[in-house]
């Protein structure tokens, strides 16, 4: 039978009540009317089939679904994010600003000062960087958030871009990690409007739009500048890491010098000397090649419950099973590694 291990679940998700949340809203922003997120009509569950629609009432919709799921499965701790509202895409800053610090008061209230299992992680708006900072120091120091975090497609630029190095320098002094977490939305501004399927934007949307901003912040130097600098890259898989590493390693050896001067070292030993962690996928065929790859300290077990295409608690067991992983490799990835990111 395969080992226990200790489980800390780096990514799962709230199912955030919007009209609750509303109520959070500060003035002048509590007397606007309409949506607090900008409305698509896919049908991400098939009509019920998949995630959490499937289930009477919506589970994780509160405190004690969550803890009753992690009671059962064995999990310690889980790093929640949420699952409706989003501002990286939104057009409005001064909107986005407010609906970072309602959602994150929101979080903080509903459930994470109500334990210490459940720790969330800020939404900070990246349209302006400098309150983006602002209130990511606040939610860490006041709402005892573990990190920030910011939706990989939508930005206006690319996150190696300088105007958002506040948000980097903020971080590396609080000693949080910002987490760039894999979306659809906005993946439109690189292709995905062309698709005709939900399948086919998500399938692409989600690594590409990491692919993308993981690109800007290795070429832009951003850990280089900011050594102790924690980023995370989450629901996508780790198993494309080493192509794409080995890809821009190519590039930065042939033109390096010329186009990314910021970078000193080629982004493959960039990435193994800073502190950036990437989720897995119990599936990953080539997940023992990725560990070769990265090392055994990157490396974490994420539930992505209660989503549509999430394989929780199963992907447990599965990770468990595997004979092509080592035990300490296994450890480290359901527990050590995800402790060391988010500094539980």
């Amino acid at each position: 039978m395969p080992a226990a291990h200790r489980i800390i679940d780096a990514d799962g998700h709230i199912i955030d009540d919007l009209d609750r949340m509303k109520t959070y809203l500060e003035a002048p922003w509590d007397k606007r009317r309409g949506s607090i997120t900008m409305h698509e009509t896919w049908d991400s569950t098939l009509s019920g089939k998949y995630g959490f629609y499937h289930r009477k009432g919506y589970p994780a919709s509160d405190l004690d679904e969550w803890l009753a799921e992690m009671d059962k499965h064995g999990i310690e701790t889980t790093v929640e994010y949420p699952s409706h509202v989003s501002v990286t895409h939104m057009p409005e800053p001064d909107f986005a600003v407010a609906i970072c610090r309602a959602y994150n008061n929101y979080f903080a209230e509903e459930f994470g000062r109500k334990t210490k299992r459940l720790r969330g992680v800020a939404m900070i708006p990246p349209q302006d960087p400098k309150e983006a900072a602002r209130e990511l120091r606040r939610a860490v120091t006041e709402l005892g958030m573990v990190g920030g975090h910011i939706k990989s497609a939508g930005l206006r630029a690319p996150l190696g871009d300088r105007s958002y190095d506040p948000i980097w320098a903020a971080a590396q002094e609080l000693g949080v990690p910002i987490v760039i977490h894999g979306t659809r939305n906005g993946s439109w501004e690189f292709g995905c409007g062309q698709f005709t399927t939900f399948s086919e934007i998500h399938t692409v949307a989600f690594p590409v739009g990491v692919m993308i901003q993981l690109t800007s912040i290795l070429y832009q130097g951003v850990p280089e500048r900011f050594p102790k600098l924690k980023l995370g890259f989450t629901e996508v898989g780790a198993t494309w890491v080493p192509y794409w590493l080995d890809r821009m390693d190519e590039h930065w050896e042939k033109r390096g010098e010329v186009e990314t001067p910021d970078l000193k070292h080629k982004p493959s030993d960039c990435v193994a000397n800073h502190p950036i962690y990437f989720t897995v996928e119990a599936g990953e065929k080539l997940l023992p090649a990725t560990v070769d790859y990265l090392g055994e300290d990157r490396l974490c077990y994420a539930s992505d419950f209660p989503h549509w295409d999430n394989e929780f608690p199963h992907n447990i067991a599965a990770l468990r099973a595997r004979t092509d992983l080592g035990e300490v490799a296994k450890r480290k990835l359901f527990y050590d590694n995800a402790k060391a990111l988010y500094g539980l």
